[in-house]
């Protein structure tokens, strides 16, 4: 589950790391928005408040929530990036046509790591990204 804004503003404070108006603007629209953003739209939706918002804040902000562990960031089919406000282990679908990438309960695909596993390796998370075509495009000529 994804932290309020003002639980994530508490542990940047916490950690003595300053609160622009532009990362608060960006924590903000992850928190109270949640969903998958890129760096492109993430700047876009802060442009607006702040014209002189850059990319590299957008980039350093978001690189810095996900090293806090307040978001997660997930390969796209485009290549960028997408950063999503829930960090905790779960699964997604993306379209191959449209690229919308939806969470999906966890219960579509059960995983659980072989005890043969772990002596070699220590998992910390796993992500699942289920691909095909979502209801709009599946109809769509």
């Amino acid at each position: 589950m994804h932290r309020s804004a003002e639980e994530i503003e508490i542990l940047l404070r916490e950690r003595g790391l300053s609160l622009t108006p532009q990362r608060r603007a960006i924590v903000r629209c992850l928190s109270d928005h949640g969903g998958h953003w890129t760096a492109a739209e993430l700047l876009e939706r802060v442009a607006g408040e702040f014209p002189l918002a850059s990319r590299a804040t957008v980039y350093s902000t978001v690189a810095l929530l996900r090293d806090l562990g307040v978001i997660a960031a997930l390969p796209a089919l485009s290549g960028e990036l997408r950063f999503d406000a829930d960090p905790e282990p779960h699964q997604h679908f993306v379209c191959l046509r449209c690229g919308r990438l939806e969470d999906v309960p966890s219960s579509w695909f059960p995983i659980s790591v072989p005890e043969e596993v772990a002596p070699t390796f220590h998992v910390h998370r796993y992500r699942i990204v289920a691909e095909g075509l979502c209801q709009t495009c599946s109809q769509a000529p």
